[in-house]
């Protein structure tokens, strides 16, 4: 599967994954805000790794919320050789995470504003397959209103 896809130096096709995620969010301002469906990249490097989609969501005021994303991943012989060289022999991974999602807060006369995301995460690869609830290690964010 995708783990073997990355650790096995003898890798020499290409194999598309998907795999659904859920994040926690947490909105520390007074108001609330809804957001339509979000395009995100995950880069290592300059390689694309995956195109993510997180499904359309509101977020209360002053609360938490989770977001459901779909990401789907092709590794090719080029990817598999650089991701080995990455995660061998630590099988962790950093990439990168960008993107905007398109967000209208109705409180305020239905502004719409662009939320631009930007994110460094550590990934642990062995937990992809043993605990993929833990496989998120670190992460640095972020964040900003584009109008």
């Amino acid at each position: 599967g995708l783990i073997s896809s990355m650790t096995n130096p003898n890798f020499n096709s290409s194999k598309t994954f998907t795999m659904d995620t859920h994040v926690q969010i947490k909105n520390s301002n007074y108001v609330s805000a809804f957001m339509s469906e979000a395009h995100f990249t995950v880069q290592y490097d300059s390689h694309v790794l995956a195109d993510v989609t997180v499904e359309p969501m509101s977020v209360p005021g002053r609360s938490d919320a989770t977001a459901v994303a779909h990401a789907r991943t092709t590794i090719t012989p080029e990817v598999s050789k650089i991701l080995f060289a990455a995660v061998v022999p630590s099988f962790h991974l950093r990439v990168k995470v960008t993107g905007m999602a398109p967000v209208k807060v109705t409180s305020l006369l239905g502004l719409k504003v662009q939320a631009k995301l930007n994110c460094w995460v550590d990934v642990d690869v062995l937990a992809l397959a043993q605990n993929p609830n833990e496989m998120v290690v670190g992460h640095e964010c972020t964040y900003a209103i584009v109008f």
